[in-house]
């Protein structure tokens, strides 16, 4: 299958969901078939247990605003903007999202920076 963004504008609004829940549960179905998840450019997870424990500073945010826009999509490749606010202050990203033929995400990289 080939990544369109109407599925990547849904599992974008998914994951968004799922971290405005602090859900870590419902990580599995975005990351479940990672492999490579890079925090930033020099933190990479391998496998979703590494996902999972980036992911652990979730359950302390106050969260404020969280938003997240698909920007473009080259193949199975979907790039997105989000931003995010809590109580500790501000974070403007972009996701490069890469998903294999079963529209799986398979290599996640985020950059960020805080205001």
């Amino acid at each position: 299958m080939r990544l369109t963004r109407e599925y990547f504008e849904n599992w974008l609004d998914g994951l968004r969901q799922t971290w405005f829940n602090k859900d870590l549960n419902e990580l599995e179905k975005y990351f479940g078939k990672i492999e490579k998840y890079y925090e930033n450019p020099f933190k990479i997870g391998i496998d979703f247990k590494d996902v999972l424990s980036f992911w652990e500073e979730i359950k302390g945010q106050e969260i404020v605003k969280l938003e997240m826009d698909c920007v473009a999509i080259d193949g199975n490749v979907g790039m997105a903007h989000w931003f995010f606010a809590d109580s500790s202050g501000e974070y403007d990203g972009i996701y490069q999202v890469k998903f294999n033929k079963d529209l799986e995400c398979t290599e996640f990289k985020q950059w960020c920076v805080s205001k």
